[in-house]
């Protein structure tokens, strides 16, 4: 089960979305099964990915602040009216994390089947 907040669900699709583009770019290039088989194609996927995440969520962050006045204080007081977060994360907060997932799928071996 997903679950998101505002527009979170965005983390799954931008990763699907590159993740499947370096597969049928890979695919046809190399040849079929090439994504499959070698480890390179999905970090760059994922690591390309995390920079429209990073962008995206800090532009809804600081777009979806509303600065409000306390009538009893005058002071004004930014709310933050609506989070983006996929799985309680914040959306922005993705990013490095799908940069780590990068780096540690790049250096994990693989045992053969």
């Amino acid at each position: 089960m997903i679950i998101w907040r505002g527009m979170g669900w965005l983390v799954a699709v931008i990763v699907f979305g590159f993740s499947f583009a370096g597969n049928l770019i890979c695919n046809s290039i190399y040849g079929d099964g090439y994504y499959d088989n070698h480890k390179g194609p999905l970090c760059l996927a994922l690591a390309l990915s995390a920079i429209p995440i990073w962008f995206l969520g800090r532009y809804l962050r600081t777009k979806s602040d509303r600065i409000v006045i306390d009538k009893a204080t005058g002071k004004e007081m930014a709310m933050n009216q609506s989070r983006h977060a996929l799985f309680f994360i914040p959306m922005d907060y993705w990013a490095p994390i799908l940069l780590v997932i990068a780096v540690a799928t790049f250096f994990v071996q693989q045992k053969p089947i």
